[in-house]
């Protein structure tokens, strides 16, 4: 160990080396495991949007507040969807905190992993919530073409709707419910794996009743078996190649 000098004489030699023992160096790592869990400690771009999205929210926490009744019969009643296609002023309402969610629901999708294919697991944050995001909007465009391809005349044309937008109902739920969720498991520092585990398993089961949801409306107007061909169309065709992306990217 040629040119490393006593301690006592370091500094009297005029040269002092310092030389790193070995596996005493951290492994350098890229990408979003750099940064912790969660959208708490985002980058600048991520965190301008959530204090945007703080203040529309702010500013519509009266209109969320009016709909909690309506939103919590959807959860136990099927009708329920049906009054409020039947208002105006809540289906209004409805709509309006669907687009104001699509962008939060995104955050906390890139934040916690739970749509995560390996294509885009190693890409810094900004580019990660740009990716799920781009993702879920063209879900999301799916559903809505699909909405219209499959559109058959001889259905009412009222109960149709009602069925194909009780989707946008739950995933205010189910936004709402990931998000107050996430924020007490924060508190509590609660694993990431843990979190994670938790909103899949959240999401998946709202997920489930707005399917059973759906089919009470289909059925209402058509057989069994017509119902659940609407429902592979409109729900689990997109559903499917959502998490098919997930699994094979």
């Amino acid at each position: 160990m040629d040119g490393i000098q006593p301690i006592d004489s370091a500094f009297t030699g005029g040269t002092m080396e310092l030389v790193p023992m070995t596996g005493t160096v951290p492994p350098v790592v890229s990408g979003p495991a750099q940064e912790t869990a969660g959208f708490l400690s985002s980058p600048l771009p991520v965190t301008v949007i959530i204090m945007v999205l703080t203040i529309i929210c702010i500013a519509n926490v009266r209109t969320f507040a009016n709909m909690i009744p309506s939103f919590s019969g959807c959860l136990f009643r099927w009708k329920e969807n049906l009054y409020i296609e039947d208002s105006m002023t809540l289906s209004m309402n409805r709509n309006r905190l669907f687009y104001i969610l699509i962008i939060p629901f995104c955050l906390v999708a890139s934040g916690y992993g739970l749509y995560e294919p390996d294509a885009i697991a190693a890409l810094p944050r900004t580019a990660h919530f740009l990716s799920v995001t781009g993702a879920v909007i063209l879900y999301l465009l799916l559903k809505y073409a699909l909405s219209w391809i499959v559109r058959n005349g001889r259905m009412n044309e009222k109960t149709y709707r009602t069925a194909v937008r009780t989707f946008r109902t739950f995933f205010i739920i189910i936004t709402s419910a990931l998000l107050a969720t996430s924020g007490i498991l924060e508190i509590f520092s609660a694993g990431e794996s843990l979190t994670r585990l938790v909103l899949l398993y959240e999401a998946a089961l709202l997920y489930i009743i707005c399917i059973i949801r759906e089919f009470q409306f289909f059925k209402t107007c058509s057989s069994v078996f017509t119902a659940i061909l609407y429902l592979c169309a409109l729900e689990f065709l997109p559903t499917g190649i959502l998490v098919a992306t997930a699994i094979v990217l």
